[in-house]
């Protein structure tokens, strides 16, 4: 019975203080909700890269013979970098230039020949005027003359084609040892093929042991040539071997290039002495036919009247102009074979400006990555040059924050403390397969020293916003379950309201409705605020008011 009264004392007390905290009037502080806007700014990690940054690759597989950079030097556009091995494009130079000389002399030849072939054409055709007044013994005394011209050219024909056979016998010699080097480039390049083709498909011990048993002395040896030491390849340097049997396959497929060019080029030249050759004997041929026909004038003129002479002259005068003409011919071909070898010189030149590589743009040397004595290839580059004028850092942002971005936005750019401003000038349209988030860009105008090229900076750019909403503090609302509300103040009692939020930040939270700018929302809290309670408005003091209020004893 004693335990039952106490707890009913208990349960009565209880119940009582219950009623009065009920009835308790909570002191409150409001305010009304404020039209405006919110913006939020988000944080991202960057980093910093040059606007242009380009990558010398060496055009051609060659030794180095100077370096003139290193790491951090300051170049301009066109300045020499290094300097490679270029003694076969010098000779392919050298080469091309000697037959450049050759076809020069051919063509001043031909150019002479045909002063001379003029000379005679007018002299030709001056006899023939003077045969047609002049007396039958001049008559025949030019044709005379005519007909020693003719032998002479004919003489000089001869001796002109035992010239060029001896060049074609040359040329045919020269073009036997290059069609021969060619085939052995070819095979050699196809050993190569096949080598590197082994190497590749070498996934096992076996396969691999097999690759190394068919061509490890082959790699030995080509290692041995560059070295200078023999190195013996086993399945442990299979990887080094495999680089290697790549750079020998790129050597023998230029290799096997040039000694195509180099026969192409001899069989061209061996072309041009064969039309050369087909030029003279029409040449020689048609001066045989003139020397018959001069003979036969001369016949006709002794036993015929004068009136037939001038069916001779006429005929003297066609053939003179034929031959002139075909010596003619043979100044274009000889021109057109001068300016094939200055063709050949230009492909010669391009070939060896490769062996020097310059710098195509201005700027900071970022790396290097051959030295003296190494070979440069053109599977990587040799160089990376970056102009910092301008410098781009590169964030990424989630598909809902890049849609709120826009190009020229402003983002502030923060390293290590120093600010910089920057403005977007990409925004990607594509996922990146490695972070699952889009790439963004933005230009810093002003750079310094500070910014490194590769180093973390902190972007921080304005992403979600709304306007035309009602702004209310954050700690003012409440949760049941995933409904938002909030308390307002209606005639001295607590009124739940709920609302539809918006985005927020650590302060403020936006409004989308079930809030008006006349409520007096409810912004301090309370253990017994609940819906129906009394509330009592405590007016606002600012922090001065309070400082200086003392407090009541």
């Amino acid at each position: 019975m004693a335990a039952v009264c106490v707890c009913a004392a208990v349960t009565g007390c209880g119940q009582t203080q219950e009623e009065e905290t009920m009835s308790e009037v909570i002191p409150v502080q409001v305010a009304q909700p404020e039209a405006g806007e919110l913006t939020l700014s988000n944080e991202f990690v960057g980093t910093v890269s040059p606007q242009e940054s380009v990558y010398v690759v060496s055009m051609v597989s060659a030794e180095v013979t100077s370096q003139n950079v290193a790491v951090g030097d300051v170049v301009e556009a066109g300045q020499e970098l290094c300097k490679l091995d270029s003694e076969s494009a010098e000779l392919q130079l050298a080469s091309a230039q000697a037959q450049y000389d050759n076809a020069v002399a051919g063509a001043n030849a031909a150019q002479i020949g045909y002063d001379v072939a003029q000379a005679q054409y007018e002299g030709t055709v001056a006899q023939l005027d003077a045969q047609m007044w002049g007396q039958k013994n001049l008559q025949l005394y030019q044709l005379q003359a005519q007909e020693e011209g003719i032998q002479a050219n004919i003489d000089s024909l001869n001796g002109q084609k035992e010239d060029l056979a001896k060049q074609r016998s040359d040329a045919q010699s020269l073009t036997d040892q290059l069609k021969a080097n060619s085939e052995k480039m070819q095979n050699t390049y196809i050993l190569m093929q096949n080598m590197v083709t082994a190497f590749d498909n070498a996934d096992s011990s076996t396969t691999k042991t097999a690759a190394l048993t068919a061509y490890g002395s082959v790699l030995s040896g080509y290692a041995k040539e560059i070295y200078g030491t023999e190195i013996e390849y086993t399945e442990a340097n299979f990887d080094e071997a495999t680089e290697l049997a790549k750079a020998m396959l790129n050597n023998a497929k230029e290799a096997q290039s040039q000694a195509a060019a180099a026969l192409a080029q001899a069989q061209s030249g061996l072309s041009s002495i064969d039309q050369g050759e087909e030029q003279l004997d029409s040449a020689l041929a048609e001066a045989n036919r003139g020397l018959q026909q001069a003979e036969t004038v001369m016949n006709i003129t002794r036993d015929q009247v004068y009136a037939d002479t001038q069916k001779v002259v006429d005929a003297n005068k066609k053939t003179a102009e034929l031959n002139l003409e075909s010596v003619e011919a043979n100044v274009a071909s000889a021109q057109i074979g001068m300016e094939s070898a200055q063709l050949a010189i230009d492909s010669a030149q391009y070939q060896l400006d490769m062996y020097t590589l310059k710098a195509p743009i201005g700027g900071v040397i970022e790396a290097v990555n051959v030295k003296e004595h190494d070979f440069a290839t053109p599977s990587s580059p040799a160089y990376i040059i970056s102009n910092k004028d301008t410098m781009t850092v590169t964030f990424y942002v989630s598909e809902g924050i890049r849609n709120t971005l826009t190009v020229g936005q402003k983002v502030n750019v923060d390293r290590n403390g120093k600010l910089y401003d920057a403005a977007i000038t990409e925004i990607g349209s594509m996922l990146d397969q490695n972070t699952g988030l889009f790439a963004v860009k933005a230009c810093v105008s002003t750079p310094d020293e500070s910014l490194l090229t590769g180093c973390s900076v902190k972007v921080t750019a304005d992403t979600y916003s709304q306007g035309g909403v009602l702004l209310i503090p954050y700690d003012a609302v409440y949760y049941d379950d995933s409904q938002s509300y909030v308390y307002v103040a209606v005639n001295g009692v607590a009124e739940r309201r709920d609302i539809e939020t918006g985005i927020f930040d650590e302060q403020t939270i936006t409004v989308l409705s079930g809030l008006t700018t006349e409520d007096q929302l409810i912004t301090s809290w309370s253990a017994n605020l609940r819906e129906g309670a009394q509330v009592a408005v405590q007016a606002q003091k600012d922090a001065g008011d309070e400082e200086q209020e003392e407090p009541q004893a």
